[in-house]
């Protein structure tokens, strides 16, 4: 189960961009945060859930630079798991 922030760094279109992610307290019946508060070059940019498959966010936000910090989230996720596993 994730309960620490969750560093992300990757650049979009040249600019880099780096903060973190901050699990929910709040657990679906597995145990994994419902979402995640996300921090990007110090600016609150939205809560992101899985839905489907695909990272959605409550704010609006250029749908490319949701996709790539998704993917960042991702890859940090499945390693955790697989560490822990």
């Amino acid at each position: 189960m994730i309960t620490t922030s969750i560093p992300l760094h990757f650049s979009h279109h040249g600019i880099a961009y780096a903060g973190w992610a901050t699990p929910s307290k709040d657990r679906h019946d597995d145990g994994h945060p419902k979402s995640y508060a996300v921090i990007l070059n110090g600016t609150f940019f939205g809560n992101f859930s899985c839905d489907r498959g695909k990272w959605v966010i409550d704010q609006r936000r250029p749908y490319e630079l949701v996709v790539a910090a998704g993917e960042r989230l991702s890859e940090w996720i499945l390693g955790a798991l697989r560490l822990f596993a």
